[in-house]
This record gives C-alpha cells, structure tokens and sequence, in this order.
C-alpha cells in the first residue's frame, strides 16, 4: 500500500523502519499516552512487522510518514480495527524534528481517507491527553469532533490527566 499526498506519502511500515520505530517506542516521552512500561528490543520490533503488521489478521498496522526528500517522519497506527462494528482506531506521531510542517494534518487526512474507503470503517477514533492542546487541533482540523472525556484516566507520574475521545464519521 502506497498513499501519495501533496507533502507525504503514507506506506507499509517495514523492516528498514526498525530503527526509526525503535527510537520512536523508546522514547520514555511518547509512553504517556502509548500505554507502554517497558522498552521494546530491536527483535519484537522486527518481529511486529514481519509477523502482525497486517491490520485484517492482527487488527493493527503502521503507516510509515514519508516527505518528499523519503525521509521517515513519524508514524500513523491504525488499530483496535473492528470490520464488524465498522470503526477504528488512529494515532500519530510525528519526530519532533519534523513538527510543524503539515505531515501530521495530511496523515490523519490520508489515513482517514483510506479507512473510510478501503477498510469501510463508519468511525475513526482517536484519543488525546487533555494536556495535548497541539493534537486537540490537528484532529478537529481533520474533522474529528469531541464526544466524550475520560475522567482521570491517564496517570503523568505526578497526577491524573483526563482522555479526550474523538471521533469522525463517514461523511
């Protein structure tokens, strides 16, 4: 799979991605909202790609976030894939080096696009830190509106931060 976009192109992540994605799960400051307590090894890297990276057997892809110089930028998984319900889940993430160019708003953009028409989802959703005014508007300059908050629901280390859940409907 391979989307073309005017500032990026979304395709497959694959096992030339294994050391952006290390570097990026790694990252303690992206485990606040990832849920994850412990490193991930180069190996299970290389084992979820070649092995569950295919969203009709695990539920679950990423979409590697490529400029047009085919640098690797960030990233889009798509999860939580539910073909009965018809909806699923997204989230972004884009090298802080890279922050501020519109490949973030283009990937939610594409990769919306392409659930609602090739995996027929009704409903793509998406959930941000209250905390994360930057991602707040991202999504809701994607379309996605506001319909619930989770109360207390994300622990900082320090304190408990609320979830926003949001969500856009095959329009």
């Amino acid at each position: 799979m391979n989307i073309q976009g005017d500032k990026i192109n979304l395709r497959i992540a694959e096992l030339k991605d294994t050391e952006a994605i290390f570097e990026w799960e790694n990252d303690v400051s992206h485990w606040f909202v990832s849920d994850t307590i412990a490193p991930y090894t180069f190996e299970e890297i290389q084992y979820f790609l070649v092995n569950t990276n295919d969203i009709f057997n695990s539920g679950q892809t990423r979409l590697i976030i490529e400029n047009s110089d085919n640098v690797a930028v960030g990233c889009v998984d798509l999860f939580d894939f539910n073909p009965k319900n018809k909806r699923l889940g997204l989230g972004i993430l884009i090298d802080e080096n890279h922050r501020g160019m519109g490949y973030g708003k283009e990937a939610i953009k594409l990769s919306s696009d392409f659930a609602f028409v090739s995996l027929d989802v009704q409903t793509i959703y998406a959930e941000v830190p209250e905390s994360n005014k930057g991602s707040q508007r991202i999504f809701m300059s994607c379309g996605f509106q506001l319909s619930g908050v989770k109360k207390d629901w994300l622990w900082d280390g320090e304190s408990f931060q609320n979830q926003l859940f949001y969500q856009k409907l095959r329009g």
